[in-house]
């Protein structure tokens, strides 16, 4: 480990720069320093650790995107609904958090593309277990349209009927075809046509 008690603190006393007098005022200015430096290594841990947990939510979110994945072409979307639901949440919902999060699954999806036609699909599902896990009642909705081309399909969260994350209005302009928890598919997929 590094030393740092030599190392020159700029708190206007000339013995902060590792002087060694014994006299009185000298050992009032280097534990001074000493207390100067006792913050800054604080303040160094604290950063470390605000950095950790950035770097620790960016894994954790393309690691949720990676599940998805795996998980939709093992088994079918009720069940990967269902693995993503967790068994329990100990947190309150935390705006935050949830927003670096979808900040982190928006990034890994830029990165590593779902398909040409969007990443709505992987997205609302890595975002509901996201959500899930931070307290959040979301409901994942599954909609299709007809257009020029034949039926289109998107999918997307609500909280409260309204849409959770959702980049655009677009999703008002399909009909839900399936909702995860089918308990509110009646209220939210009301709210969601009209």
């Amino acid at each position: 480990m590094v030393s740092l008690e030599n190392f020159p603190v700029s708190s206007g006393s000339p013995h902060c720069a590792g002087s060694s007098s014994a006299d009185a005022s000298s050992l009032t200015d280097d534990s001074s320093c000493h207390l100067s430096l006792g913050h800054t290594r604080y303040l160094g841990v604290i950063i470390v650790i605000v950095r950790m947990t950035k770097y620790w939510r960016m894994f954790r979110a393309g690691y949720v995107v990676l599940s998805v994945r795996i998980l939709l072409r093992l088994v079918s979307l009720p069940q990967v609904l269902q693995r993503l639901n967790p068994c329990s949440v100990s947190c309150k919902p935390d705006a935050a958090v949830m927003k670096a999060l979808v900040g982190y699954v928006d990034y890994w999806l830029k990165v590593f593309p779902y398909n040409e036609r969007g990443n709505c699909f992987p997205r609302s599902l890595s975002l509901y277990r996201c959500a899930r896990q931070l307290g959040y009642p979301v409901v994942f909705h599954c909609g299709v349209r007809r257009d020029a081309t034949g039926l289109d399909g998107h999918a997307w969260l609500t909280l409260e009927s309204r849409p959770f994350h959702e980049p655009g209005p677009h999703w008002q302009r399909f009909t839900v075809t399936f909702s995860y928890p089918s308990d509110q598919v009646g209220s939210t997929a009301e709210s969601s046509a009209g």
